[in-house]
C-alpha cells in the first residue's frame, strides 16, 4: 500500500461539469423528438391498419341465411325439448310482439266454423 503513489489519478475532461447540463438537454430532447416521432408512426400505422381491416373483411356484411338458420336452430331446440315457449319469450328483444304472432298463428289453425253459439255468451 505504501508504494501507491497518493495522486489524483481520474481527471475530468475540460469545462466537463459546465457543459454537463447542455449535453443531458441535448440528449433528452432529441430521444423526446424520437419518442414523439415513433408514437405517431405507431398511431398511423394502426389507423391505416383498421381501416385496412374494415374495408376489406368480408365477415362484415350481415349473413342472408342468419334468420333463416336461427329460425330452424330455435325450432329444433323446442321439438327436442331443451326449450319451451317460456325460454324463446326470455330470448326475445321484444316478447310482447312475438306473443302476439304466436297467438295469432295459432288462432289461424283453429277451425272456428260452428262454434260461434260457445262465444256469444262470453264477456270481453
Amino acid at each position: 500500500m505504501q508504494n501507491i503513489p497518493k495522486q489524483d489519478i481520474f481527471r475530468t475532461p475540460e469545462e466537463y461539469f459546465e457543459n454537463l447540463p447542455k449535453k443531458t438537454l441535448r440528449r433528452y430532447k432529441a430521444e423526446k423528438t424520437k419518442q414523439i416521432w415513433l408514437a405517431g408512426l405507431s398511431a398511423a400505422a394502426v389507423l391505416v391498419l383498421g381501416l385496412i381491416l374494415a374495408v376489406f373483411n368480408p365477415t362484415t356484411g350481415e349473413d342472408p341465411n342468419f334468420q333463416s338458420n336461427l329460425d330452424e336452430t330455435v325450432e329444433l331446440y323446442i321439438q327436442a325439448g331443451y326449450w319451451n315457449e317460456e325460454d324463446v319469450l326470455s330470448l326475445s328483444e321484444n316478447p310482447n310482439e312475438l306473443l302476439d304472432i304466436m297467438l295469432s298463428e295459432e288462432w289461424e289453425q283453429l277451425d272456428l266454423s260452428g262454434r260461434e253459439e260457445i262465444f256469444e255468451d262470453e264477456i270481453y
